[in-house]
């Protein structure tokens, strides 16, 4: 078995140790990449260039998540508007089951006391298995109501990341407002990252921070593009907010697609 002695910045030697020993000491963080490492009495090297440390030296392989099949063409350009028509031609042939979701999901949380505890404990898998539908409605799949149950099978991933994000969000929105808009906008991807990969929460707010990078103020915008959405909506004799919700998810499902076909484009 190898055997490996440390040479300290103090100038003592440590070990000999074996490789399992050596390793759980860079864990704790007493062996930097440029400490001086003699194995089984050769010369000493830094311990970054011994192969056996290699994999934990090296940074991880950046997070991408492949572009999903799409039964759109994407705009050539972020434009708020032409996200919103688009999503309003794909909603347009599935209003009826599209709307129903959202009406479920109104109906449960209009439950006195126990639909505010029902929709806490559950909208983030009910809201996975709605952006589901949604991406495969972008992918050519027609949705069913039933689609937005299917959501959890990560419901505890789901559950942990509407719970911190809301309470980030929240924190940020505290102090000036502007600072919880900027998280809300780096967040805004997660349910869908959480319903289009195996992601975990953390790595999912990571990847959807990721993709918001250089689009920031253009998905503020398509946020205030929304809001005059769900007026209109509003305004459509109350009813019209169930169609208005599905156009809306929609439009941000796409610019999610948007913005992964960018970033495949810049790491090609």
């Amino acid at each position: 078995m190898d055997q490996y002695t440390v040479l300290g910045a103090d100038g003592r030697e440590y070990g000999p140790v074996d490789l399992a020993g050596l390793q759980q000491w860079l864990r704790e963080g007493r062996i930097l990449g440029t400490t001086l490492i003699r194995k089984n009495g050769g010369d000493p090297v830094p311990a970054d260039t011994l192969p056996e440390l290699a994999v934990i030296f090296s940074p991880p392989p950046p997070m991408e998540v492949p572009p999903r099949a799409m039964a759109v063409v994407l705009p050539a350009e972020f434009h708020s508007w032409e996200f919103i028509e688009q999503a309003w031609e794909l909603v347009k042939p599935h209003w009826l089951p599209m709307a129903a979701m959202f009406v479920v999901v109104t109906g449960i949380g209009a439950i006195p006391y126990l639909g505010a505890l029902v929709m806490f404990i559950a909208a983030g898998a009910i809201y996975v298995g709605i952006n589901r539908a949604i991406l495969g409605l972008i992918a050519g799949r027609p949705p069913t109501v039933g689609m937005m149950f299917e959501g959890f099978d990560r419901f505890g991933q789901a559950f942990v990341a509407m719970l911190v994000t809301g309470l980030l969000i929240g924190l940020g929105t505290l102090l000036l407002i502007v600072p919880g808009i900027i998280l809300a906008i780096m967040w805004m991807f997660v349910s869908l990252v959480l319903a289009d990969t195996n992601l975990e929460f953390w790595p999912a707010m990571e990847y959807s921070a990721r993709l918001t990078e250089g689009y920031r103020w253009a998905l503020f915008c398509l946020c205030l593009a929304c809001a005059a959405v769900a007026v209109l909506g509003l305004l459509a004799c109350c009813v019209g907010i169930f169609v208005a919700q599905p156009v809306i998810y929609t439009a941000i499902a796409l610019a999610y697609r948007f913005l992964q076909s960018r970033q495949a484009a810049r790491t090609a």
